[in-house]
């Protein structure tokens, strides 16, 4: 063993550096024993020497944790051997030990420099503009590296990895699944691009990853109900009536899966089935309320108010402080057109669900349907405190607002809701009905009923709106147009007819006077 002048001991290393060095001695004695002429620079010879030697007591000091010391070793190496790559390369890793990232840094650019695939200079560098947060320098360090060696799994994921830190989401999941594609073991990657795919609401592509992970982990219940829940959202049913089976498979029936199916069955316009899957349940378990309450509004839908009924009762025995079973009682009532009935189920918990929109919205409704309106207005408007982005209750307050002459309320609603939703034909159809009602402001009820049809061409009330409007503006044969027109949609409304009788009577007046005008 040889002692260097600081009396530590160096251990033997087969460094690159040192090999290729070594390769290169022996070349140049094989080539001075063939070619006597050939001479070698003795001193460039020691200098050689000299430099392997304080780099390999360099590399025994870094791994000894000393590199203060060992910076000393590489920076005598670099002396003797300035364009020796793989010196620079040490010295700046000593240098980031001690975080001393500038000078690590210009060290790596000047390994680069010598030799422009020096992938562990590389490698540091991009790790050294990460730490700095220099995100698109580490970027294009690793696309140097990833271009060299495309198929290697710690640069796709660096790439990756930047990539999501630089908000770039679609490049990162193209990179997330370019990492599995490359590694099937990987999945990591398939679910870094997974959350970020959930996260930016792209679920077409969140689908395609769930499938990709349910190759690998077909059991995973996880990543089967992460499945159902985006397939919901891209209506795309028949998956997610395939992945709730598959879950059955694994952990049998649940209460969860079983509403689900009921869901999908639902937006499939298949109520018998909805009901059925719920229907199988319940005689498993009565007691679950989520269930019971999904059974009644299915009924409800149906206009089946005697099962809903029963069941409904049922609901109320068994959760007794849950409102939802007086909710169901009062739109059963107001399904059967018994406002009043409803009134009497929820006025004895109106104290005890102040809080719940729901409750108060339907017995402000209940009342508005009795036209005790000044009883409707209190409850409504606790529910819009509540909710105050329901168009519903807007809607019917300003309705009530009408009714009681109390205009300036109402008009302030109803450019509200315009002014939220350009696309609400309602508000715009019922104020421009509140203008003309009033007599006031005619031209502007016309611009207003103009949208309602527009958006809702082929609304029997709305093209009674604008026919009723024109006939105040004594343009009959275009309020004939139209109340015929809605007429034709709706023939048994009574409002409607009054309107039209009234338009030919004074069209047929008119007719009249113009006759007699012409006999004189």
């Amino acid at each position: 063993m040889k002692q260097n002048k600081m009396g530590v001991t160096i251990l033997p290393s087969t460094t690159l550096f040192e090999v290729q060095l070594v390769k290169s001695l022996k070349i140049i004695i094989f080539l001075i024993l063939i070619y006597p002429t050939m001479w070698l620079n003795a001193s460039e010879f020691e200098d050689s020497e000299i430099a392997l030697h304080h780099f390999m007591q360099g590399e025994f000091l870094m791994n000894q944790g000393n590199y203060s010391l060992a910076i000393l070793e590489f920076q005598d190496a670099i002396d003797l051997d300035p364009n020796a790559s793989t010196i620079h390369v040490s010295i700046a890793e000593a240098y980031l030990k001690l975080g001393k990232v500038k000078r690590s840094k210009s060290h790596l650019e000047i390994a680069i420099d010598l030799n422009p695939e020096e992938y562990e200079a590389l490698e540091i560098l991009g790790d050294v503009y990460v730490k700095i947060k220099d995100y698109k320098n580490a970027q294009l360090t690793f696309k140097k590296l990833y271009d060299i060696n495309p198929s290697e799994l710690d640069y796709i994921f660096a790439l990756a990895d930047l990539a999501r830190i630089q908000k770039e989401w679609d490049t990162a999941i193209r990179y997330y699944i370019e990492g599995y594609n490359t590694n099937s073991e990987a999945i990591s990657g398939l679910e870094q691009a997974l959350q970020i795919s959930i996260a930016i609401n792209n679920f077409n592509k969140a689908e395609e990853i769930c499938e990709l992970l349910l190759n690998e982990e077909p059991q995973n219940v996880k990543i089967i109900q992460t499945l159902v829940d985006l397939s919901l959202f891209n209506n795309n049913f028949d998956l997610s009536l395939k992945m709730l089976n598959k879950l059955e498979k694994i952990n049998g029936v649940s209460t969860e899966t079983a509403i689900q199916k009921s869901v999908i069955y639902q937006y499939l316009k298949d109520e018998d089935k909805a009901l059925d899957v719920l229907l199988k349940l319940d005689k498993i378990d009565m007691r679950d309320i989520d269930i019971l309450d999904r059974i009644v509004n299915l009924f409800i839908e149906q206009k089946n108010n005697s099962q809903a009924s029963t069941y409904n009762k049922e609901l109320i025995k068994n959760f007794p402080e849950d409102p939802r079973g007086y909710i169901n009682n009062a739109i059963i009532a107001m399904g059967d057109k018994n406002p009043e009935d409803a009134v009497k189920s929820l006025s004895p918990y109106v104290e005890k669900f102040t809080k719940n929109f729901t409750f108060q919205y339907l017995i402000g409704t209940a009342y508005y349907q009795l036209k005790d309106y000044e009883s409707s207005k209190i409850y409504l408007k606790n529910a819009l405190k509540i909710y105050p982005l329901s168009k519903n209750t807007k809607h019917n307050l300003a309705l009530i607002y009408d009714a009681t002459g109390e205009w300036e309320e109402s008009d302030k609603l109803y450019m509200e809701l315009i002014s939220n939703d350009s696309t609400d034909a309602q508000a715009y159809n019922n104020y421009a009905y509140s203008l003309v009602e009033r007599d006031e402001n005619i031209e502007f009820a016309l611009e207003l009923a103009k949208n309602a049809v527009r958006l809702e061409p082929k609304s029997a009330a709305y093209l009674d709106t604008i026919g009723w409007i024109y006939f105040k503006l004594f343009k009959l044969d275009k309020a004939l147009f139209y109340i015929q027109e809605s007429i034709s949609l709706d023939s048994n409304n009574v409002t409607i007819k009054e309107h039209y009788n009234e338009i030919i009577k004074i069209k047929n007046k008119g007719n009249v006077e113009e006759s007699q005008q012409v006999g004189n």
